[in-house]
């Protein structure tokens, strides 16, 4: 599906190991964010960068629980790990169309599995997020219907800055992820949350979710 420049694909794909194994795509452009990454010693499980203007309470409230989710992730909620072959993959295709280091956006993926094959769906546009009818969702609700389960729901947190150098988004469900994450856990049985940044991967049982802060 298309609208623009926003697209939604989808690929079934052989469920072999090396899809959830700790390697990355030999693409020369994803091979190069990785190393401006680095050159910046940005490559921290923990990202450093600059806090975003807190000038009302509202600011303030929000910033506060979205500290608390990540305190939460780090604190053993999450597992926080080296980005794996599916998700580099899909984020080094969405790099291809948008460089993420020049126009971030923000991919959206559900993965589901029925025997031996894989179905993914990818959204994403030219904006920071692609319109919701592009997520997916009512293709992996009829998917759960016919016996798919599904894995896990994939997106990725943007570049960010710190002084003049680039800084790794927060692989962690941010509280308007939240919301999300849960009635797709809720519906359609969702399994697992991955948060990626490019680097490293977040990786929330859905179980969890009601333990992590929504928007005020």
């Amino acid at each position: 599906m298309r609208d623009g420049e926003a697209i939604l694909l989808r690929w079934d794909l052989p469920a072999g190991d090396t899809w959830f194994a700790p390697v990355v795509p030999d693409n020369a452009k994803y091979l190069a964010f990785r190393r401006t990454i680095r050159e910046a010693d940005a490559g921290l499980e923990r990202p450093l960068s600059d806090a975003p203007p807190e000038t009302t309470e509202q600011q303030r409230e929000i910033g506060r629980r979205e500290r608390a989710n990540a305190d939460l992730a780090y604190g053993g909620v999450a597992r926080v790990r080296p980005i794996r072959c599916i998700e580099a993959a899909l984020f080094a295709y969405q790099h291809a169309r948008y460089d993420e280091l020049t126009h971030p956006t923000e991919l959206i993926s559900l993965i589901s599995r029925k025997d031996a094959m894989l179905r993914v769906y990818f959204g994403a546009s030219d904006q920071m997020f692609p319109p919701k009818k592009l997520y997916g969702t009512a293709e992996a609700e009829q998917d759960v219907a016919n016996g798919w389960r599904l894995l896990g729901h994939l997106h990725n947190h943007t570049i960010v800055k710190r002084g003049d150098r680039p800084a790794l988004g927060v692989p962690v469900p941010s509280t308007s992820d939240v919301l999300l994450l849960r009635g797709l856990r809720d519906d359609l049985h969702l399994e697992t949350v991955w948060v990626t940044n490019g680097y490293f991967t977040g990786e929330v049982p859905a179980a969890a979710l009601d333990r992590f802060e929504t928007p005020p």
